[in-house]
């Protein structure tokens, strides 16, 4: 089942739009997952439904929202910074253990662009997720968005302040986005102990590959898997392989 929320952020005074997967509510008491979307995605993309209810099938509920200027988001894309997106992360957060109780445990599932703002959240954060997947993450997030999601020159938007990005040049951001990403950059900033899981293809095209070798060079609690011939963009049987490497691993931890 399906349920569509408002999640009342206290630190950005709005909503956060978001979604619930779930089979009976009643019974959401012992774990959850969240999810973390991609750059001009949204919490109801094929990635996430797919993953949610594939959980769904082991009776693990779930619950995935909308970054600021993404879909249904009350915010616009000048909020789209990674303290904002943290702060979303964070209310959903506060909406599970006041609704749930503060024992459930939440693990995520965060891809691409969500799984760099979530690592950015783990900085400093000493509470306990059991599960954490990231699925074709952006650890290089400033040149991913300036190679490959940027759809103006890069001297054109530094001049003018503003440019059109994603797919299809739908979503407009303003060049204090660009700057945000400079300031967090997760190669110098991150120094986090968490075992975390990776699955990513070794053909992705957005977020290259290399840039999680890099990342997971002298950190053994990374694991990578790599899944051959995959590009960044995933067709709904590759993420439902996906989805299976993901259930692996919950078996060997849960």
């Amino acid at each position: 089942m399906e349920k569509n929320i408002d999640i009342y952020n206290k630190k950005e005074n709005c909503n956060v739009k978001a979604k619930m997967f779930y089979t009976d509510e009643k019974e959401i008491n012992k774990q959850i997952f969240i999810f973390c979307h991609g750059f001009c995605s949204g919490k109801g993309s094929n990635s996430v439904k797919i993953v949610a209810n594939k959980l769904l099938q082991y009776e693990i509920p779930s619950i995935s929202f909308d970054f600021p200027g993404h879909i249904d988001s009350v915010q616009g894309t000048d909020k789209l910074t990674v303290e904002v997106c943290i702060s979303y992360i964070n209310s959903v957060i506060d909406y599970i253990k006041n609704k749930y109780g503060e024992n459930i445990k939440i693990s995520f599932f965060a891809i691409s662009f969500g799984a760099y703002i979530l690592l950015n959240k783990f900085i400093g954060d000493n509470s306990e997720y059991p599960n954490i997947v990231l699925r074709s993450p952006a650890f290089n997030m400033k040149e991913i968005f300036k190679n490959s999601l940027l759809k103006e020159t890069f001297e054109k938007y530094k001049e003018s302040g503003k440019a059109k990005c994603g797919h299809g040049g739908k979503m407009e951001v303003p060049y204090s986005f660009y700057e945000d990403l400079t300031n967090n950059d997760l190669y110098n900033k991150y120094h986090e102990k968490r075992k975390i899981l990776i699955i990513q293809g070794t053909l992705d095209d957005t977020a290259p590959i290399e840039d999680t070798y890099k990342f997971i060079e002298n950190r053994p609690e990374l694991e990578l898997i790599e899944m051959e011939n995959m590009k960044h963009h995933m067709e709904p049987e590759e993420i439902e392989i996906v989805a299976e490497k993901m259930i692996e691993m919950l078996k060997t931890t849960n």
